[in-house]
């Protein structure tokens, strides 16, 4: 039975929970396309290999969430003591732990316990990643375990401005700043591609990629001052959702399949012409965002019953609550599988695909298993910190589940 996420008529604002649990399911969403992305494009039999090459959108997907998330806390909590106290000290103990972990081990020890993981350190600051900062002059994604993190530094630059200018605007001045980012992110990124930029650089250049973000804050701004409906919501949803995704998934796989994918440099080149390829480059990402954005809001409306039902399987909510160490564990696990233990089951298993599928299963489990030990043990002792860290006017209430 799904669980009711919403009290409200059709025409009346929304009045949402603090916990919205589809949330988590979306969540679950968006790691499993990136670990299939990053572990199963390279399949080839049966052209299976094709299915999995959009998963990079699972990041846009993130963006979407996180503005909504983000935006509705720090409108909701402005006008309380310790805003951004409060604000700062709960991201960090979410995200700081489990980053530094990663960066320790990958700096110091990595090296040694996995030579062929080995990464000149000269070449990749460890001071440049502590600061968040690796992703403003990539030129590539940079080694295991910490070539993912460029989007963690979009989100932690994101953290570190997005709250002063929601204490010191008005809706109506967060909100038009925030179309002025949805429309302008596309043309910037134009701009750029025409200017040489490479498309890595437009990948994983913060200030272009705010359209994500920014739609996921107006969608939080349309809830927390009313102007959202159940039946707008749903409306808009049940036309743009599926349209959107749909168009933004076969453009995304006709143009920038294997080998060409969005960001390498070969995205430019191919079908199309490059002038058509830039067009594509530059308004794709804006495609997959008002996808998700659309998808988010029909959720929120309570009218997509069977997608509620799916996102509320236990399961998958249970994935999107631990996604953060998938997301940064499946950096290491599938890279390290590949070098050194798919290699022992291509040499026990005659079957090529039958081999590489248990390859892959195994460092699947493998993946698990870290990512529920550091969960249990690491990241869940120190979220309960978090409780130490709430609004005077909040004290006593019963704290919700985490962003």
């Amino acid at each position: 039975m799904v669980r009711p996420e919403m009290k409200t008529g059709p025409s009346e604002p929304l009045h949402l929970p603090e916990y919205l649990p589809a949330l988590d399911g979306l969540r679950g969403v968006a790691v499993l396309m990136v670990i299939a992305y990053h572990s199963l494009t390279g399949l080839r039999s049966a052209s299976l290999g094709s299915l999995f090459q959009v998963g990079w959108a699972g990041v846009d997907l993130f963006f979407v969430l996180s503005g909504f998330l983000i935006t509705r806390i720090l409108v909701q909590t402005r006008e309380r003591g310790g805003y951004f106290r409060t604000f700062y000290a709960r991201r960090a103990l979410r995200i700081w732990p489990l980053y530094f972990l990663v960066l320790a081990f990958s700096f110091g020890i990595m090296g040694r316990l996995l030579p062929a993981l080995a990464f000149d350190t000269q070449r990749y600051s460890w001071v440049t990643y502590a600061l968040y900062l690796q992703n403003l002059w990539m030129t590539d994604f940079g080694p295991a375990p910490i070539n993912v993190t460029w989007s963690l530094a979009i989100e932690e630059q994101f953290y570190l401005v997005w709250p002063l200018l929601v204490f010191f605007l008005r809706n109506g001045q967060l909100r038009a700043l925030l179309w002025a980012c949805v429309l302008l992110s596309p043309v910037a990124r134009l701009a750029a591609l025409g200017e040489g930029a490479a498309p890595i650089q437009v990948y994983t250049f913060t200030l272009f990629r705010l359209d994500g973000l920014a739609l996921g804050g107006l969608l939080a701004l349309g809830v927390v001052d009313g102007r959202a409906t159940a039946d707008g919501l749903s409306r808009w949803g049940a036309r743009l959702a599926v349209p959107a995704l749909l168009v933004a998934c076969g453009l995304s796989l006709v143009f920038f399949g294997q080998g060409a994918a969005i960001h390498m440099a070969t995205a430019l080149t191919g079908p199309g012409g490059p002038k058509v390829r830039v067009l594509l480059v530059a308004g794709l990402y804006t495609l997959w965002a008002v996808g998700f954005a659309s998808l988010l809001g029909w959720v929120l409306s309570g009218r997509a019953r069977v997608l509620q039902a799916v996102l509320q399987w236990r399961p998958l909510r249970f994935v999107g609550q631990v996604s953060y160490g998938l997301y940064l564990f499946h950096a290491l696990v599938i890279p390290a599988g590949g070098i050194y233990t798919r290699p022992l089951f291509y040499r026990f298993i005659p079957s090529t695909f039958v081999a590489t599928a248990v390859g892959i299963l195994f460092e699947y489990a493998v993946l698990l298993a870290l990512t529920l030990v550091s969960w249990r043990f690491f990241e869940k002792p120190l979220l309960r910190l978090k409780d130490r860290f709430t609004h005077p006017e909040a004290a006593g209430k019963a704290a919700a589940p985490a962003a």
